[in-house]
């Protein structure tokens, strides 16, 4: 099939190139009636104009660009609904990338994106020093930062209040009584998890309880076992899956040492749900023989057995949230960063006191 040019639209609607371009890009005025005609050779022909050559013109393409780290991951979906959600309120188009917590991928994507002239970028930072991620926050290109930050890049932050809702989580399992408490976090690289842990330790210290370094557990968040409807159910066996993530064999290696923890904060969804998965392979019980607390709130938390106790966090409003500053700061409008977004504790069944006489 022959590509349908500008010059194809102008002679079908008898006028130049230039009064299509100026229908087109709203940069001259055209009478009502040659704006009619123009069109309708449009439509008639099925033009599609070049983006990128109109955002020459423009000096906007209405496209935004979005970075996370893992699609599959139901946290940066909900994000990324909202952010669509509230860009398309303002005639905006998003180009969703998935890093997969892959620097290279990241330079890569950010290259692209650039390439293509976007008004703006919304990015859930891989945690690594990105040169062309600074150069870009350095030039032009309104940059808004989400869930991470990065102290290299000046650009707004929008998050929650990480520190808090792991100091909620950890505090509440000390109220229930537990000495002993572990926590399963992410790669130190990310903002995040660095927060979370911090909060927990605080949490720690201001109950006189000791902070025991083999307690602190370290894994990779993500699904590592093919498609997230594949892996939704924790309590799934896989005997002859050989890529398990490792925040599966994490949790299990702590749950088999020798004085294990009677309660256990997990700093993520995902790594929630092999928690659980953990729990059954070494034959344990929630709550009775381990309370789990996780980070995050998903309809599968709620429907689990146990339904699980979390720290809720605003989701969708942090990518609406996010999407509303980038738009202000794509019109040139002077913005303040909102405060960090507080989080909610949700008590539910996965937690008790510990048992008593018990090496948990």
């Amino acid at each position: 099939m022959t590509k349908v040019t500008i010059k194809d639209v102008a002679e079908r609607a008898g006028v130049s190139t230039a009064t299509v371009s100026h229908v087109i890009n709203h940069t001259r005025f055209v009478s009502e009636e040659t704006r009619q005609r123009v069109l309708a050779a449009i439509e008639a022909l099925n033009y599609q104009p070049n983006a990128i050559a109109r955002g020459l013109v423009t000096n906007s393409t209405q496209t935004i660009g979005l970075l996370v780290p893992d699609i599959t991951n139901p946290f940066f979906t909900a994000v990324a609904r909202g952010v669509e959600d509230k860009i398309n309120q303002h005639g905006y188009h998003t180009i969703f990338c998935n890093t997969d917590e892959d620097p290279a991928r990241e330079d890569e994507y950010l290259r692209l994106l650039a390439a293509r002239q976007i008004d703006g970028l919304i990015v859930v930072p891989t945690g690594m020093r990105s040169e062309r991620l600074i150069r870009l926050a350095e030039g032009n290109l309104p940059i808004i930062l989400l869930d991470r930050e990065t102290p290299e890049v000046a650009a707004p932050l929008i998050s929650v209040d990480n520190e808090s809702g792991a100091y909620q989580a950890t505090q509440y399992l000390i109220e229930l009584g537990h000495q002993r408490i572990g926590i399963l976090a992410g790669v130190e690289t990310i903002s995040t998890m660095e927060l979370r842990v911090d909060g927990y330790k605080r949490a720690l210290k201001e109950a006189g309880i000791p902070i025991e370094e083999s307690l602190i557990v370290r894994a990779d968040s993500r699904f590592n076992v093919g498609p997230l409807a594949a892996v939704d159910l924790p309590f799934i066996r896989h005997p002859h899956n050989q890529n398990m993530p490792n925040a599966f064999q994490a949790l299990k290696n702590l749950l088999d040492n020798e004085f294990p923890p009677s309660a256990i904060f997990v700093t993520n969804n995902q790594m929630t749900l092999w928690a659980l998965h953990a729990l059954r392979e070494s034959h344990l019980r929630c709550p009775e023989d381990l309370s789990i607390i996780g980070f995050d709130d998903h309809d599968w938390a709620l429907l689990s057995t146990p339904p699980l106790t979390v720290i809720r966090q605003p989701i969708y409003q942090l990518g609406q949230t996010a999407a509303d500053l980038l738009m202000k700061l794509i019109q040139q409008q002077a913005v303040q960063p909102p405060s960090l977004f507080p989080v909610e504790l949700i008590v539910r069944e996965s937690c008790q006191p510990p048992r008593k006489n018990s090496s948990r």
